[in-house]
């Protein structure tokens, strides 16, 4: 009876290890690219594992040619979790010392996707790079029972209800001859052309001519690193922002034009015809300021 009940056990312990430790792991091997920021960015070298069980599951080690950029945004945020130990490309408590000690930086490629969880990537100066998905703090709130924090509800939201997308038609507004503040979407051309692609920002600022439909100037933030940016979109050459008419005490033209010229900040072209013969410029600056404005082509 003794020996059956260990045997039992010894195989129920034997089960659960199995479970936790291989069972269920998918192995995603020899993957080219890895998408950050909405957009997808060439990988080589990639071994990775992943499951349907569970967001967590995702680990995975990779070799990057993108910009290196040193920031502590993430620093204290990013956990990576730790791996299965036959999958020994990584290891969770040396990325986590050395995000810790900067000598790797985190990125957030990607929130909420699913909702709840988080995926970092861990960059080192010469190439190599980590991979995982961590619960962030909606998931925490959510699993706890607990009230979301600001701006989760909102997320949520989004992803419960996905609109059908409506075609975008560029016809020319009404002139009320108004000065105000308006509503607009920052997006960049792609290397190569293309659609203009929405990019990520935070603490948009806008306002607008309504005597000039054309006209548009906008301060905002962006997380998305400058390795990154001009990487995938085109840059502009030609740049000659205007003041605004109303009050927006973030756009300078001459400052941006001046740090533009001396490398402070880089123009990308935005959204092409926006208005008949009207292009919208970005210009972000290295510590993720950016501010965005319509100007009329030369030719």
């Amino acid at each position: 009876m003794v020996s059956g009940i260990v045997a039992v056990a010894l195989a129920a312990g034997a089960g659960l290890w199995y479970s936790q430790t291989y069972a269920y792991y998918e192995r995603q091997d020899g993957l080219e690219q890895v998408f950050a920021y909405g957009d997808a960015f060439p990988v080589t070298d990639y071994r990775g594992i992943d499951a349907d069980t569970s967001p967590l599951k995702l680990r995975a080690c990779f070799t990057v040619d993108w910009d290196y950029f040193p920031s502590e945004e993430f620093k204290d945020v990013a956990e990576p979790l730790t791996a299965p130990s036959w999958f020994d490309c990584f290891d969770a408590e040396v990325i986590a010392k050395d995000i810790a000690a900067g000598n790797a930086i985190a990125i957030l490629a990607e929130k909420n996707q699913p909702f709840g969880f988080s995926r970092f990537i861990a960059q080192y100066p010469d190439g190599n790079a980590y991979m995982w998905r961590q619960i962030n703090a909606c998931g925490k709130a959510q699993f706890d029972g607990d009230d979301l924090p600001e701006g989760c509800g909102q997320e949520v939201a989004s992803l419960e209800v996905v609109p059908e997308p409506t075609p975008r038609v560029k016809t020319p507004a009404a002139v009320s001859g108004g000065i105000g503040p308006v509503d607009v979407t920052i997006a960049l051309t792609p290397v190569g052309g293309g659609a203009a692609e929405e990019i990520l920002l935070d603490g948009l600022s806008a306002t607008s001519d309504n005597a000039i439909p054309e006209s548009l100037w906008a301060c905002f933030e962006t997380p998305l690193s400058m390795g990154l940016l001009t990487e995938s979109y085109e840059v502009a050459e030609d740049v000659a922002p205007t003041n605004p008419v109303s009050s927006l005490p973030c756009f300078d033209a001459e400052a941006v034009s001046a740090a533009v010229s001396n490398g402070e900040a880089v123009a990308f072209v935005g959204e092409r015809d926006v208005w008949p013969g009207v292009d919208r410029l970005v210009a972000v600056y290295l510590d993720g300021r950016a501010v965005a404005w319509n100007q009329r082509r030369a030719n």
